[in-house]
């Protein structure tokens, strides 16, 4: 027998003996190391309405990589520990109705503000195809500055248009030329207006079916809901083409039928009818983010103050807009009763004092008052925007292999969803950036 103390074994095959293991250990789901780990955190699953306790998340590479109970060992030494006793984590929410794409370096004053709401991304809704194409390539260079983009470019309205400084006027001479440039931009989806005529909205959608491409926005004034959905619609934004159809209750049964068999969304934006009826009353919502808004937005703002101030209304007048929000509430809570799926939006700078981030909130809060639960809401700010992009593999639920866009928030925001704004830490694309 030859002595231990004599053998020798050849460093390849050490090497490869190493490697192995290596590779059994990942294999085994078990990274060697992770950049932060979520400790006995509990996990609010809107998707299914519960909440998992006592639960470890660990995340690696901008994603999550893997989740298990708080009550194992630690294996590994990360980067970074969050303690989450106590505290509730959700994904990011999504605002699928904003406008930051109109004016550029918006991007550098607008989106940590919409990342500190826990805001980690959004849908610009009509703007400069050119700035949302540099905002995307921010994100693109550095994930953590801001949140998801997508977005349209300019708005395709009539001839002439009610937003000229940010729409296309489109005829059907011109309306293909248009889409093909936008195109050829790479925009994410075509924005529709209130006045297209109905034969140039019949081309929109016959040039979306065939590229793929879907279109969403107002409904035009020239064609009724049933035949807006009926043309393949992705989403209303707001409730206007719509609210009339709560003094027909056939009318309205007809919409919904229509909408749910063409598969489209609604984007209600309650807050900008609250607005509305704040305005009407002589009410400015002045928020500490008034400061540091655009001065061009604040001097917008500040008109619309002044021209309310000068031309007061009745006492009727105010009434019938308190009735009118009141009306919009219910039909937001007919549409949801209905089935019909629902988004989460806020107009910022497309509605005067409606403010990033903080707005999206109120919006939340509306909805709940309309008689809404807290979990579909979470649902609806959260899981509802991944399914309507198609982006479900990345977004939307707190699940290994997804996208670590997250929100740790101090109280439970399925009890009450005002609580989705105490908000504790941020992490974008797996970075802290609230803290």
């Amino acid at each position: 027998m030859q002595p231990i103390g004599s053998s020798r074994i050849d460093m390849k095959h050490a090497l490869l003996i190493i490697a192995s293991c290596m590779g059994w250990i990942c294999s085994q789901g078990q990274p060697l190391a992770y950049e932060l780990v979520i400790d006995n955190i509990s996990i609010v699953d809107a998707v299914r309405q519960e909440i998992r306790h006592h639960q470890r998340i660990y995340i690696r590479d901008a994603a999550i990589a893997r989740i298990e109970s708080a009550q194992l060992n630690l294996q590994t030494v990360p980067d970074t520990i969050i303690d989450g006793t106590g505290k509730y984590i959700i994904p990011g929410f999504w605002d699928m109705h904003v406008h930051v794409c109109w004016k550029d370096h918006l991007d550098e004053s607008v989106f940590p503000v919409l990342l500190s709401y826990g805001i980690t991304g959004v849908r610009d809704m009509g703007g400069s195809a050119d700035i949302l194409n540099r905002f995307k390539q921010q994100l693109r260079d550095h994930p953590a500055s801001g949140p998801v983009l997508l977005g349209p470019g300019p708005i395709l309205d009539g001839d002439p248009p009610v937003q000229p400084d940010f729409s296309a006027a489109l005829s059907m001479r011109t309306v293909r030329r248009v889409l093909d440039s936008l195109h050829d931009l790479g925009v994410d989806f075509f924005k529709v207006y209130s006045l297209l005529p109905q034969d140039v909205l019949e081309e929109i959608a016959a040039y979306s079916k065939e590229r793929h491409i879907p279109f969403a926005g107002h409904i035009s004034e020239y064609v009724s809901p049933e035949e807006a959905v009926a043309a393949g619609q992705a989403s209303i934004e707001h409730l206007n083409g719509i609210e009339y159809l709560q003094k027909d209750s056939l009318k309205l049964q007809s919409f919904l039928r229509a909408a749910a068999a063409g598969g489209s969304w609604v984007c209600p934006t309650l807050i900008v009818y609250k607005r509305k009826q704040e305005l009407a009353a002589g009410k400015y919502a002045y928020h500490p983010l008034y400061e540091g808004l655009d001065p061009a937005l604040k001097l917008e703002w500040e008109q619309t103050r002044i021209s309310r101030q000068q031309r007061p209304l009745s006492v009727s007048d105010i009434a019938q807009a308190e009735t009118r929000y009141e009306s919009r509430k219910k039909l937001v809570k007919d549409l949801f009763d209905a089935g019909i799926p629902l988004l989460t939006g806020s107009d910022f700078a497309g509605m005067p004092f409606v403010y990033p981030g903080y707005s999206l909130h109120e919006e939340m809060a509306a909805l709940q008052s309309a008689g809404i639960p807290p979990f579909e809401i979470l649902k609806m700010a959260v899981y509802n925007p991944a399914v309507f992009l198609g982006a479900e593999d990345r977004y939307g639920t707190i699940e290994a292999g997804k996208t670590a866009d997250l929100v740790i928030l101090d109280q439970n925001p399925a009890e009450d969803i005002t609580h989705a704004s105490d908000i504790s830490l941020v992490i974008k694309s797996g970075k802290l950036v609230r803290k």
